[in-house]
């Protein structure tokens, strides 16, 4: 070959794959960084060594404080998938940020709680942020709601911000404030309110967790109701809590998406779990709640002495998340620790000690955080 020519190698992608379906998962962790292409393929071959269900719950984000946050694996399988990718303090060019909601890989953030109308977009997997405009509307602790998609074919994200306030237990009408990437504009709309009930302002203690977005209806959790908006729409109402639930402590209960099912999970009083299922969800009429399972809190920390120490079983449970995407296993965080518990073969296992005192750690917030085929550009 003469000085100066290049010589380009085809290799079909069933080589590529097959080669790659050889070598440790340390090495694939590696060569994902080398173009799109092997990112998928890495990312199938992933889901076949480990049967990995859609979403895969990552971790967790986890709000300690007003401005610091850490992050916990949810298996020992999952540092191997991201490597040393994943930017796990949320901190960069030395900014504290305050986390606001999860979505599909990303985080939506506030430089300070104190600036509610300053919203980002950040990627943890990247390390890039992408600056929302400032809302048209000041709201004071408003209620908020995010959904990110990915079309992965051509690479592009987009996502949507809804939040509206309450500011009267009874109020005939509600502001919703939207804002949508693809026109890159804040939105807002007056709507009727139809509650059987009074609505409650959200306070900063209630868990993070508690809702969500499914076909574009976002939910929230409201003390004694659950509130919707359907963004298509554009229409809100509420639906009823299991059982006539009336109130409950902010984190003794989580609400949620899990095996595609709107659950809702409580053990207000008690050291028993109950969780139901909502069928037929989002109908208005014909929605129903179902009891689900249930789960003796006491039982699982006598079971296991070596998380909890010896005692009489009897602890608060601080925060509660479902998995997304199997509906038998729920996260527990008790005494300072994190556990996941399954349903159906009654094991528990820790995923996360934090490590101080659980009184430490009674306003923690947790996020779950799926798994984004690593690494999405913002």
């Amino acid at each position: 070959m003469k000085r100066g020519r290049r010589c380009k190698l085809f290799v079909c992608e069933e080589i590529i794959i097959n080669i790659l379906n050889r070598l440790p998962l340390k090495s694939l962790a590696k060569f994902k960084c080398i173009s799109k292409n092997w990112r998928k393929y890495i990312a199938e071959i992933y889901r076949r060594r480990f049967q990995w269900p859609e979403p895969y719950l990552l971790g967790f984000f986890c709000l300690e404080k007003r401005s610091q946050s850490c992050f916990f694996y949810s298996s020992k399988e999952s540092p191997l998938v991201i490597g040393s990718s994943l930017d796990e303090s949320v901190n960069f060019i030395g900014e504290k940020v305050y986390i606001v909601a999860s979505s599909n890989g990303f985080l939506l953030c506030n430089k300070l709680r104190s600036r509610q109308r300053v919203y980002y977009v950040y990627n943890p997997a990247t390390r890039k942020r992408l600056d929302v405009p400032k809302t048209s509307i000041s709201m004071d602790d408003p209620y908020i709601g995010f959904t990110c998609k990915v079309d992965e074919d051509h690479g592009i994200v987009s996502f949507t911000i809804v939040r509206y306030v309450i500011s009267e237990h009874y109020q005939s009408s509600i502001t919703i404030e939207s804002f949508s990437s693809e026109i890159n504009v804040w939105t807002d709309y007056k709507l009727i309110v139809d509650v059987p009930h009074a609505l409650y302002p959200s306070l900063d203690g209630t868990s993070l967790s508690s809702a969500g977005v499914v076909d574009g209806i976002f939910f929230w959790l409201n003390y004694t109701l659950i509130t919707i908006y359907d963004s298509v729409n554009k229409c809100f109402w509420a639906l009823e809590l299991p059982e006539n639930l009336f109130f409950y402590y902010p984190r003794s209960c989580c609400l949620g998406l899990s095996g595609g099912e709107l659950c809702f999970a409580s053990n207000r009083w008690t050291t028993t779990i109950t969780c139901w299922r909502l069928n037929n969800f989002p109908s208005r009429d014909n929605a129903k709640w179902v009891i689900k399972y249930v789960i003796n809190v006491a039982t699982v920390i006598k079971k296991y002495p070596k998380y909890f120490g010896v005692g009489d079983g009897i602890a608060k449970v601080q925060n509660m998340v479902f998995h997304p995407a199997l509906p038998h296993i729920l996260y527990l965080q008790i005494k300072g620790k994190v556990i996941s518990y399954d349903v159906k073969t009654r094991k528990t296992e820790l995923v996360y000690d934090f490590g101080v005192a659980w009184r430490k750690t009674k306003c923690y917030k947790l996020f779950s955080y799926d798994w984004p085929q690593w690494p999405r550009l913002l």
